[in-house]
């Protein structure tokens, strides 16, 4: 795969980037557009607020959810721009983590939303139109963990939470989404499916999907030399939820950082976009000229690092990146 060519664009504060039906907005700017023909895009409405600085889109792009990072406030809104309603989280440690949300589909069709409006630790799937809480129960009594950098599979079928526990620690952990809209008490634990406590000497840096496999990179620090070494410092490693093994794993010279799927591969957003083949984990192009940040772990002091700077569309074979005064839109062959 490579570069074809790239457009760039004068876009100064732009910093909350999504594509939607082909085209790139900065939602909080008031779903700013900016054309790729050289036209002057425009704002439908005004700005929503500095607070605001990312972005989720649902998986059929009807749902736009824009977050304060290290805060406690969130709005879901249409794709038309209309706000359908606010969302938030819990006060505890909020401005020390990224804020954990995740736009899926459900099982019925509907568009759904996982997050954790009332505890830290505690994952709820709502449907986003009405609010309506699919997970409630009395019986609930979720593990001690800060949920963070949600993310659904394609399928609808998996949840991962790279988040961290005290002491701080970044660990990863995955659940059977459709599982517990039956058991709601399986989102309680430290991965129904993937627990990593027992596999990782480093922290994890950053995770994401291709398909229903999980892919994961650890940070540089080798916290636990003395842990098992499944998984050192700097490796990119792909595991699949059907076979429960590794399918490859990659010692690299420094850390992927954040992770992002992209036209079927995967996007590593540690200091500057680096894209890697999905099968194999081999590096296939990196860009070196643009800059993503330097975070690696759910715990940030710049909230926009890594994911908050760079929008894929899932549709074409194209990424854009900010750097708050200007856009990079590179096109993929």
């Amino acid at each position: 795969m490579r570069e074809v060519h790239r457009d760039v664009i004068a876009a100064a504060g732009a910093k909350t980037l999504a594509w939607i039906d082909g085209t790139l907005y900065d939602v909080a700017a008031g779903w700013r557009s900016f054309p790729l023909d050289g036209s002057a895009g425009k704002a439908r409405f005004s700005g929503y607020g500095e607070q605001f600085d990312a972005v989720t889109v649902s998986p059929g792009d009807d749902v736009v959810a824009l977050v304060a990072s290290t805060g406690t406030k969130g709005l879901l809104l249409a794709a038309d721009g209309s706000r359908i309603r606010e969302v938030n989280r819990s006060f505890y440690r909020a401005s020390n983590y990224r804020y954990p949300l995740a736009l899926c589909t459900l099982p019925d069709g509907r568009t759904g939303v996982v997050h954790c409006p009332d505890e830290y630790n505690r994952l709820e799937v709502e449907v986003v139109e009405t609010g309506e809480r699919l997970t409630a129960g009395a019986d609930r009594d979720p593990v001690d963990f800060f949920h963070s950098r949600l993310a659904v599979s394609p399928s609808g079928r998996y949840l991962l939470s790279a988040g961290w526990v005290w002491h701080p620690w970044d660990s990863l952990y995955v659940y059977d989404l459709a599982g517990a809209l039956a058991d709601p008490a399986a989102l309680d634990s430290f991965g129904d499916v993937f627990d990593l406590r027992g596999l990782v000497q480093a922290e994890v840096a950053g995770a994401c999907f291709l398909d229903d496999d999980v892919v994961v990179s650890t940070s540089e620090e080798e916290n636990d030399p003395e842990g098992p070494d499944d998984l050192g410092p700097n490796m990119l490693v792909r595991w699949s939820p059907v076979t429960r093994t590794f399918t490859w794993r990659r010692q690299l010279d420094a850390t992927p950082g954040d992770l992002v799927a992209m036209a079927g591969d995967i996007l590593a957003l540690h200091g500057h976009p680096r894209l890697y083949d999905a099968v194999t984990g081999d590096l296939v192009a990196e860009w070196p000229d643009l800059s993503t940040g330097n975070a690696m772990s759910a715990i940030v002091r710049d909230a926009v690092t890594g994911p908050a700077r760079v929008a894929v569309d899932r549709a074409n074979r194209r990424f854009a990146v900010t750097d708050g005064e200007r856009i990079t839109v590179v096109h993929l062959g």
